[in-house]
Protein backbone atom coordinates (compact mmCIF):
# COMPACT_ATOMS: atom_id res chain seq x y z
CA UNK A 1 0.00 0.00 0.00
CA UNK A 2 3.08 2.67 1.13
CA UNK A 3 5.09 2.91 -1.41
CA UNK A 4 8.94 2.57 -0.74
CA UNK A 5 10.49 3.13 -3.91
CA UNK A 6 11.61 6.79 -4.39
CA UNK A 7 10.02 8.18 -2.15
CA UNK A 8 10.23 9.39 1.51
CA UNK A 9 9.12 7.20 4.44
CA UNK A 10 8.60 9.94 6.69
CA UNK A 11 6.21 12.00 4.27
CA UNK A 12 3.18 9.61 3.49
CA UNK A 13 -0.45 9.38 4.69
CA UNK A 14 -0.02 6.92 7.18
CA UNK A 15 3.55 7.88 9.31
CA UNK A 16 1.99 11.46 9.14
CA UNK A 17 -1.05 10.30 10.16
CA UNK A 18 0.09 8.09 13.14
CA UNK A 19 2.23 11.63 14.13
CA UNK A 20 -1.56 13.34 14.15
CA UNK A 21 -3.14 10.94 16.36
CA UNK A 22 -0.24 10.86 18.65
CA UNK A 23 -0.38 14.75 18.71
CA UNK A 24 -4.36 14.92 19.06
CA UNK A 25 -4.22 12.21 22.09
CA UNK A 26 -1.47 14.34 23.66
CA UNK A 27 -3.74 17.32 23.86
CA UNK A 28 -7.25 18.41 22.65
CA UNK A 29 -6.95 20.21 19.17
CA UNK A 30 -8.85 22.27 16.88
CA UNK A 31 -8.90 21.75 13.11
CA UNK A 32 -6.76 25.24 12.96
CA UNK A 33 -4.30 24.05 15.27
CA UNK A 34 -3.55 20.51 13.59
CA UNK A 35 -3.31 22.19 10.73
CA UNK A 36 -0.58 24.83 11.28
CA UNK A 37 1.36 22.38 14.23
CA UNK A 38 1.97 19.66 12.40
CA UNK A 39 2.39 21.55 8.81
CA UNK A 40 5.14 22.87 10.87
CA UNK A 41 6.29 20.37 13.49
CA UNK A 42 6.58 17.57 10.72
CA UNK A 43 7.61 20.13 8.12
CA UNK A 44 5.25 19.00 5.40
CA UNK A 45 2.97 21.03 3.53
CA UNK A 46 -0.61 21.84 4.66
CA UNK A 47 -1.68 19.50 1.41
CA UNK A 48 0.03 16.83 3.29
CA UNK A 49 -1.42 16.95 6.42
CA UNK A 50 -5.12 17.70 5.05
CA UNK A 51 -4.80 14.55 2.86
CA UNK A 52 -3.15 12.64 5.95
CA UNK A 53 -6.60 13.73 8.16
CA UNK A 54 -8.75 12.81 4.96
CA UNK A 55 -7.08 9.32 4.95
CA UNK A 56 -7.81 9.27 8.86
CA UNK A 57 -11.34 10.08 8.46
CA UNK A 58 -11.78 7.55 5.96
CA UNK A 59 -10.73 4.88 7.50
CA UNK A 60 -12.58 6.09 10.70
CA UNK A 61 -10.01 6.67 13.27
CA UNK A 62 -11.19 10.32 13.58
CA UNK A 63 -14.55 12.37 13.49
CA UNK A 64 -15.05 16.35 12.46
CA UNK A 65 -17.71 18.35 13.97
CA UNK A 66 -17.19 21.55 11.99
CA UNK A 67 -14.59 22.98 14.01
CA UNK A 68 -12.87 20.29 16.38
CA UNK A 69 -11.09 16.94 15.38
CA UNK A 70 -11.91 13.81 17.83
CA UNK A 71 -10.42 10.41 17.93
CA UNK A 72 -13.21 7.85 17.24
CA UNK A 73 -12.33 5.33 20.06
CA UNK A 74 -13.25 1.67 19.50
Amino acid sequence: MIPISGCDPEINVVSIGAKILKKMAEENSSLDAILSDCSSELKVSIDHVILSLDWLFSIKAIDFNGTEVFINEA
